[in-house]
Formats: C-alpha cells, structure tokens, sequence
C-alpha cells in the first residue's frame, strides 16, 4: 500500500478553539481523547469546556457586578465544573490543574455539596 492510498489517522479538532488531536494508526481511542466532549454533534477540548463553565457562571451574575466579582465568578465556575467532573479527584490535583489554591478549591466543593444537600 502505498502513503496515497492509505488512510489518515483519526484525528479529533475542538470545535471552540480548533486544537486537533491525530493519533497514530493502531493507537486509536474508542471515544474522544481524555477530558474531552462530543454534545449534540459539537467536540470540545477540556480547555474550552473549563471555558465554557467559567462562561456560564459569568452570565448568571448579576449586571452591576463589579469587574473584580466576576472575575471570581469565573473562576469558580472552572472549579465547580472540575468538581462535577470528577468528584473523586483530591482539592490539590484539582488545583494544581487549574493553577489555583487548595483551599479556593476546598471552599467551592463545600458549598457545592452544602447546596446538593438543600
């Protein structure tokens, strides 16, 4: 077989920032790559989807917010959305993948779980 004539290799692009991931032959997953997601036809790397959560939490608040407010915002949403997806990872890997404080990360779980048990 000639390279013309062969295949290319599975290849997976977000569809947010266009970051594409090919895999070798033989080397293929049997779904997206780790961390990633396919939604009603849209795949989106784990970047962008911790982007699209610290998106939603700064619409939800509210307009006269100041700037530095909706920054934290943000910035809970990556960590309530890190929490969600993997409830089971420890306060420091989340934040250590985040680039933030364990303790930053301790305190969104606590209220997530005080606002599960309402």
């Amino acid at each position: 077989m000639t390279a013309a004539t062969k295949s290319p290799a599975p290849n997976w692009t977000c569809g947010r920032c266009g970051v594409a991931i090919r895999y070798l032959p033989g080397h293929e997953p049997n779904g997206p790559p780790a961390g990633w997601s396919v939604e009603a036809g849209d795949t989106h790397c784990l970047t962008c989807r911790r982007d699209r959560a610290a998106d939603a939490a700064y619409r939800r608040a509210d307009p006269d917010m100041n700037r530095e407010d909706r920054a934290k915002l943000r910035a809970r949403g990556r960590i309530d959305f890190e929490i969600e997806r993997d409830p089971e990872r420890t306060n420091g890997e989340i934040a250590k993948s985040l680039g933030c404080s364990v303790p930053a990360v301790l305190k969104a779980r606590r209220q997530l779980e005080a606002s599960a048990g309402r």
